[in-house]
């Protein structure tokens, strides 16, 4: 439960302010607006004064309401009258909003900031929901990925080397439209093993991983290999639609 004190403009301003400056407000203590809902669910944590349609309501965020195990949270609208004691129904905007995006929503505490956006419209943040890339329509993930990897004589055993570097590759969702990656060799040259649209799956680039040979040598020049493969290797095309285009170095 929160109460709402409703403030009114008042005609009188003080005669030191000036006119085009000033403006007075006084507050009604004696008829409040009072709006009840589960304090478990940290009801009035947020709250938005709102209009649509010519209607005027009171948007309460509740970022804990759910079960004990899935505080997901949710929006309550509040009627705004004449009356002391005003009701007030959940949204379920998790529900309705995002039914056509992937969505992870559990203990994601939606309603824990209201803000509006458009005249009749509002935001409301929840903090914590975890988008699964590839598949949500806001999550893009379009990568260029160049590994840079020593296999001078600096490096030894090297089959720790090729294990380490699958088990990186392993962990990226590899495919022609989301991430490609390729792989610099270096020591005393350059190597490029595979450029980046040579392998267009997670399990062939981590099948090629596993037979890169050791090129060995007396120098390790990762700067050289890094400047003279920078450009060339990365993709314009995958530039133009990715947020991020970048190198490892291993």
């Amino acid at each position: 439960m929160f109460c709402c004190l409703f403030c009114h403009q008042c005609f009188k301003c003080s005669l030191s302010c000036l006119p085009e400056l000033c403006q007075c407000f006084n507050i009604d203590v004696k008829h409040p607006r009072i709006f009840t809902g589960p304090e478990d669910a940290l009801f009035g944590f947020s709250v938005l004064q709102h209009e649509a349609d010519g209607e005027k309501s009171m948007l309460v965020g509740a970022p804990w309401d759910g079960p004990p195990n899935n505080r997901k949270g949710d929006v309550y609208k509040c009627s705004v009258g004449r009356e002391k004691n005003s009701s007030c129904n959940k949204v379920n905007l998790g529900e309705t909003a995002l039914q056509n995006v992937s969505k992870n929503l559990r203990n994601s505490h939606l309603g824990m900031t209201l803000t509006p956006t458009s005249p009749d419209g509002f935001l409301a943040c929840a903090p914590l929901w975890s988008q699964e890339c590839g598949t949500s329509i806001r999550c893009s993930t379009y990568m260029d990925i160049v590994i840079v990897l020593d296999g001078s004589n600096s490096i030894y055993p090297w089959y720790e080397v090729q294990n380490f570097l699958s088990n990186i590759l392993s962990k990226f969702h590899i495919s022609s439209d989301q991430m490609q990656v390729g792989i610099l060799q270096y020591g005393e040259v350059a190597i490029h093993e595979w450029s980046l649209k040579d392998y267009q799956t997670t399990q062939e680039v981590v099948e090629a991983a596993k037979n890169i040979s050791r090129q060995e040598g007396r120098e390790t020049r990762t700067a050289y290999a890094i400047e003279t493969h920078r450009k060339p290797r990365i993709n314009p095309e995958v530039i133009k639609m990715s947020q991020k285009s970048c190198f490892l170095g291993l």
